[in-house]
């Protein structure tokens, strides 16, 4: 019995379900420089991320081979190119931004836990640029 229970066990670690996350990004005011993107886990730690191109005022990318659990996304519009996110006073940032499931800013940065979402299955998100 013990046997059978550990290579069940071992199999389910072997043979563990990977998945496709679509992230559908709108709301550009422009083609202007790149579209940085982060996949991270619940403690923050980023688990993907790259820079795309914008093209006819979208981007959609693919992060293939994730492991079931839970993540946020989040992106910026760097418009000039210099590789970060600007901010002005109070650090409120200059370029656009978004977070998974829409989250908004009210009042100061929003709850990291609020942008979570729960990947078991290939799943299609959209986020729109603030």
């Amino acid at each position: 019995m013990k046997k059978a229970l550990l290579f069940i066990f071992i199999t389910n670690i072997v043979f563990a379900q990977k998945y496709t996350l679509k992230v559908n990004i709108d709301g550009f005011g422009n083609n202007k420089g790149k579209l940085y993107y982060q996949v991270v886990d619940t403690k923050e730690k980023p688990i993907k991320q790259s820079a795309e191109m914008i093209d006819n005022k979208r981007v959609i990318v693919e992060v293939k081979d994730l492991p079931a659990g839970k993540y946020a996304v989040r992106i910026f519009q760097d418009e000039n190119n210099n590789t970060k996110m600007d901010k002005g006073m109070f650090g409120i940032p200059k370029e656009p931004w978004g977070l998974s499931n829409n989250i908004k800013a009210t009042f100061g940065p929003p709850k990291f836990e609020d942008t979570l979402f729960e990947l078991k299955a290939n799943k299609e998100i959209s986020i729109t640029l603030h």
